[in-house]
C-alpha cells in the first residue's frame, strides 16, 4: 500500500466534517442531544471510520464513490436519528449541504487539472486534497452564520413537509449536475476554451443555488409573517368581540344604574310603610333583571383576555365545564402573538376532545403561571374518549391526515 496514496484518500474524505457542521447548524433547535456532545461524536465517528475506509480503498484499490456513497447513507441514517423534526426537513438540509459540496468537489478537480494538466480523476493529488479540504472549510465558515440564523428559522417555523420535499429535489438536480460534470481527464479542460467555459458553468450554478436559497427563505417568510398576521387579526377579532360585549354591558348597566334611584324610592316607601313582602319580592325581581356581564377579567393582559373569553364561551355553549388559575408575570418574555398561538391551539384541541364524551363528562382544566423567575408554565387537562395516535414517540393528530402542525 502507497502512503502517499493513503493520504489523499484520507484527505479527500476530511470535507465530511465542515459538511456535519452545516447540516446541525440550520437544526439547533431541534437536536435530541446538546451540540456540544453531537460534534465530539461526529469527530469521534470520523476520526474511526475515516482511517478505515482510507486504508480499505487504498488497500483493494476500490473506487473513491463506492466507499462514499454507502457512507453518506449511513451518515444521513445517523444525521436523522440526532434530531426532533419530519424526515424531509433533514433530507432537505442534507442533500442541499452535499449539492454545495459537490461543487467544491468539482472546484477541487478543476484545480487538479490546472496543477496537472496530463493527469485525470484516478490520479487525484495531494494539492488537490488539501485545497478541496481549504475551500469546503472556508465555504462552511462563510455559510454557517446564515444556516444557523435563518436556516434555524425555517426549520422552526415552516412545517408544510410538501415544501421540504419539493426543495429536496431541487438539491438533487444539482447534486445529478454535479456528477455528470465530473472532469475524468484533464487534457479535455486545456482544449480551446473547455476550461474557461466549465468553471464559468460551474460557478453560475453554485451561485444560482445560492441565490435560490436566498429567494426559497424570503417566499417562505412571507408565508410565515403572512399566518402571523392573520394571528394577529384572529385576536383583534377577539378582542373587538370582547369590547363590543363590554360596551353592551356598560350601556346596560347605566340604564339600570338610572333607574336604581327609582327603585330606592319605591323601597324606601314600602318600607316605611311595612310593606316587607312587596319590597322583597321588587328588590329580588331586580336582582334577577340586572344585567350580568358576558366577559370576565382572567388576568391583565388584553390579548390573552379575550383569547380565554372567547374559547370559554365556546366551551360554555358546548356544556363543557371550565376550571382557570391564570396568573401572567407583568413582563412577559415571549411574543404575545406566540402566547396566544399556544393557548389557543391546546384550548382548541382540549374542547374538540370533548366533543367525543358525554356532555356529564365534559371538563377542561387550565393552568398558566410563573415558574423559577422567567420560566411561564401551561397546563391543560381534559376529558376525552381514550384514543391516541402515535407513531414511535411522535404523537399524531386524531384529526384527518393525522399531522398536525400544532402538535409539531
Amino acid at each position: 500500500m502507497n502512503l502517499k496514496e493513503y493520504l489523499i484518500s484520507l484527505v479527500s474524505y476530511l470535507p465530511l466534517i465542515p459538511s456535519a457542521i452545516l447540516c446541525f447548524a440550520p437544526m439547533k433547535n431541534r437536536l435530541r442531544f446538546k451540540m456540544l456532545h453531537i460534534m465530539i461524536s461526529v469527530i469521534c465517528f470520523f476520526a474511526v471510520v475515516l482511517p478505515i475506509l482510507s486504508y480499505v480503498e487504498t488497500r483493494y484499490s476500490l473506487a473513491y464513490n463506492s466507499l462514499m456513497l454507502p457512507l453518506l447513507v449511513l451518515c444521513f441514517i445517523s444525521y436523522c436519528m440526532m434530531l426532533n423534526t419530519h424526515i424531509s426537513q433533514s433530507l432537505s438540509i442534507y442533500l442541499l449541504v452535499m449539492a454545495l459540496m459537490a461543487f467544491m468537489s468539482n472546484f477541487s478537480n478543476a484545480f487538479d487539472a490546472f496543477m496537472h494538466p496530463e493527469s485525470d480523476l484516478d490520479h487525484f493529488s495531494l494539492e488537490a486534497a488539501v485545497f478541496q479540504i481549504f475551500i469546503s472549510v472556508l465555504l462552511a465558515c462563510i455559510l454557517y452564520y446564515p444556516f444557523s440564523r435563518y436556516g434555524s428559522y425555517l426549520i422552526d417555523n415552516l412545517n408544510q413537509k410538501s415544501i421540504w420535499y419539493i426543495f429536496s429535489v431541487i438539491s438533487g438536480i444539482f447534486i445529478i449536475y454535479n456528477i455528470n460534470n465530473v472532469v475524468h481527464y484533464y487534457s479535455t479542460m486545456h482544449t480551446n476554451h473547455v476550461a474557461r467555459a466549465y468553471m464559468t458553468n460551474m460557478i453560475l450554478f453554485f451561485l444560482m443555488v445560492l441565490m435560490l436559497n436566498v429567494i426559497f427563505y424570503f417566499i417562505v417568510n412571507s408565508l410565515i409573517e403572512s399566518v402571523r398576521a392573520n394571528e394577529r387579526i384572529r385576536i383583534l377579532q377577539m378582542q373587538e368581540k370582547q369590547y363590543n360585549a363590554q360596551q353592551k354591558y356598560l350601556e346596560t348597566t347605566a340604564r339600570a344604574r338610572h333607574d336604581f334611584r327609582h327603585i330606592l324610592r319605591t323601597l324606601s316607601e314600602l318600607a316605611e310603610k311595612g310593606d316587607n313582602k312587596t319590597a322583597l319580592d321588587l328588590l329580588n325581581q331586580y336582582i334577577k333583571n340586572y344585567p350580568e356581564k358576558d366577559t370576565a377579567d382572567y388576568c391583565g393582559n388584553n390579548a390573552v383576555n379575550a383569547l380565554l373569553n372567547h374559547y370559554f364561551q365556546i366551551a360554555k355553549d358546548s356544556h363543557i365545564r371550565i376550571e382557570q388559575h391564570i396568573s401572567l408575570p407583568d413582563r412577559l418574555y415571549i411574543d404575545i402573538i406566540d402566547l396566544c398561538s399556544v393557548l389557543g391551539n391546546v384550548l382548541e384541541n382540549a374542547i374538540t376532545a370533548c366533543q367525543d364524551v358525554p356532555e356529564d363528562e365534559r371538563f377542561v382544566t387550565i393552568t398558566v403561571s410563573r415558574e423559577q423567575g422567567t420560566e411561564l408554565y401551561i397546563a391543560v387537562s381534559n376529558s376525552f374518549s381514550g384514543k391516541v395516535n402515535r407513531k414511535g414517540k411522535r404523537y399524531l393528530s386524531t384529526k384527518q391526515g393525522g399531522n398536525g402542525i400544532g402538535l409539531i
